[in-house]
């Protein structure tokens, strides 16, 4: 904590004030881990916090557990999603620098210092840092699973072919002034929308070399659950993105080869993995997503298909023969 209070210090004296951090965390039934991601927000010793909870009418415990931490404010009202809630704090939020940190997931130590430092560059317009994705074997046990880094990457490769990790990210109060707030019509992939907003805008952003947050892989997470059913709604938001950007006749060469080879292994993972499980008009619609932007995406499938095939069967072939 020392160190955190010196680094500020160091802050204020080169910037005259220490900038606001606003956090916002969207919630509906949280009550489960919503404690240790309070706890990874309030303990981090900045001076100039302001924590804002949107709760999308939770009936467990979640509201009852807020009680213990007066200075949080609370929105509490059904809302349009996870997207819908994060408008309800964006529009409530006082804070030069935004934070999103979902109620299952928690920050790492020392963050909001190290992030109010980055910010003293009046240029830099967002920060990312690392995050890591991790599972509860036991209740204090954790295991961490993935390592999501910025580095050797940029926005728009994240928003596209990666992994947009939003909670890694920071914003400028400004930036959401200038690209708009997220598009609830997303219910999934509004993160990843917003992010290839930004990455478009090139908007100067600065990469900090640290674990900022961690992931919680639970089967109630919206993004880590592994659940099929909202697998095949990510799939289906990807398709409604890419095509939206692609049909963007301003669209420069990069981004639109980066969403076409995004668009496509989407197309393909869900094609694939449709035809395994018998599941015809999700294959038929895959299929078409697929080729509506790329014209040999049949021929990439039947390859596709053919090395996983002959993967399988030697496999069984090798198992035989032992």
């Amino acid at each position: 904590m020392a160190r955190v209070h010196e680094r500020v210090a160091a802050i204020q004296s080169s910037m005259n004030v220490v900038p606001k951090i606003s956090i916002l965390t969207p919630c509906l039934n949280g009550e489960r881990y919503f404690k240790e991601c309070l706890d990874s927000i309030h303990s981090q010793g900045y001076p100039d916090l302001e924590h804002i909870v949107a709760d999308g009418g939770s009936n467990d415990g979640s509201l009852r557990l807020l009680k213990g931490y007066p200075q949080v404010k609370l929105i509490s009202a059904p809302d349009r999603g996870i997207y819908g809630a994060l408008n309800r704090g964006l529009a409530l939020a006082g804070g030069d620098i935004i934070g999103i940190l979902n109620c299952d997931d928690r920050y790492a130590s020392e963050v909001f210092a190290a992030v109010a430092d980055a910010f003293r560059d009046e240029q830099v317009m967002a920060v990312v840092g690392e995050a890591i994705s991790f599972r509860d074997v036991q209740l204090d046990t954790p295991i961490a699973e993935n390592r999501y880094s910025p580095a050797g990457t940029d926005p728009l490769h994240m928003a596209t072919l990666g992994t947009p990790a939003i909670n890694a990210w920071f914003f400028r109060a400004a930036v959401f002034a200038r690209l708009g707030t997220f598009d609830s019509a997303f219910r999934i992939a509004g993160d990843r929308e917003f992010l290839l907003r930004f990455a478009l805008s090139d908007l100067r952003y600065r990469k900090l070399p640290r674990v900022t947050c961690c992931y919680r892989v639970n089967p109630e997470s919206m993004t880590f659950a592994g659940n099929e059913r909202i697998w095949h709604a990510v799939l289906r938001e990807h398709h409604r993105m890419t095509a939206a950007y692609l049909r963007r006749a301003n669209l420069d060469g990069h981004a639109r080869e980066l969403l076409r080879r995004a668009r496509t292994r989407d197309a393909l993972h869900g094609a694939l993995y449709s035809a395994r499980h018998g599941q015809v008009r999700e294959l038929l619609f895959h299929a078409i997503a697929g080729s509506r932007h790329d014209l040999i995406w049949p021929m990439r499938f039947v390859m596709r298909a053919a090395r996983i095939l002959f993967a399988s069967v030697r496999f069984r072939s090798a198992g035989a023969s032992t």
